[in-house]
């Protein structure tokens, strides 16, 4: 859906808080996590994310009826800015990570795993609004994910799934580096 700037951005100003919210719950609780360990935790959410990053481009955004209608358009119009509204994305989030996190990890660890894969989820929206819109220094992070997308949309859409990170273009072989025509 084609979106407003404030619309885009909104899951900036709505995710913090949620996690800040729910991260001192847990730690003023009667059985607070241990920071080592949530730190641990939201580490291994932050690095999930960019797996799960790559699964929803890959098979939803390209596969799945809907959102692949959605995403083509993303393709079309590149610098439309497209996305899901801040609510879906809340409602998706506490419905398919929060809840199953607090069933299976308790309260406490269950914010530092959500808190990691929001935070890899607003990296991923602020590095993807980088790659179309920004002028970016040569060689740098965002100029590499911009090369990264690029090849992307105008080489194949087969393949560069991650916006973050190419790790798991590279671990499924879809990655992209090198090649010159569609795949």
């Amino acid at each position: 859906m084609k979106m407003s700037k404030l619309g885009y951005f909104s899951e900036f100003l709505l995710f913090p808080p949620l996690v800040l919210l729910a991260t001192l719950l847990a730690f003023c609780s009667s059985n607070p996590p241990q920071p080592a360990i949530w730190v641990l935790v939201y580490g291994i959410g932050l690095f999930g994310w960019t797996f799960i990053e790559y699964l929803l481009h890959r098979v939803l955004f390209h596969h799945a009826p809907v959102f692949s209608q959605i995403h083509e358009r993303h393709h079309r119009s590149p610098l439309d800015l497209i996305g899901t509204p801040a609510w879906v994305s809340v409602l998706l989030g506490v419905i398919t990570v929060a809840i199953p996190s607090w069933a299976a990890f308790g309260f406490g660890l269950a914010t530092a795993a959500t808190a990691g894969l929001v935070t890899g989820y607003l990296w991923y929206v602020f590095v993807h609004y980088a790659t179309h819109y920004w002028r970016l220094r040569k060689n740098s992070y965002l100029y590499r994910a911009r090369l990264r997308h690029a090849r992307h949309h105008h080489l194949s859409n087969g393949g560069n799934f991650g916006v973050t990170t190419g790790v798991w273009d590279h671990v499924f072989g879809t990655a992209l580096e090198g090649r010159t025509s569609k795949a």
